[in-house]
């Protein structure tokens, strides 16, 4: 199969899961939180909280945060609440 670059299952996820670390923050970046409010959150530096996102976008083969965020919907690290 031939995959298109600009299609947003054109880049393999890794299979390398989530930290814990990793899970928080993406939690808090689908309840629209900025990094700076995240570090605060969660007693750490901006810096290592841009860190995790960084791995959480190759982990999951994400291209921007709205597709961050229907991956981990999908694979179920985030649950909606009904």
């Amino acid at each position: 199969m031939v995959s298109n670059r600009l299609s947003p299952g054109a880049r393999k996820a890794s299979k390398e899961q989530p930290s814990e670390r990793e899970i928080d923050i993406l939690k808090a970046m689908a309840q629209g939180y900025t990094s700076k409010e995240i570090a605060e959150q969660l007693f750490i530096s901006e810096n290592t909280v841009e860190a995790h996102r960084k791995s959480l976008f190759y982990k999951l083969g994400a291209r921007n945060v709205a597709n961050l965020i229907y991956k981990a919907i999908e694979q179920g690290y985030i649950k909606i609440k009904k």
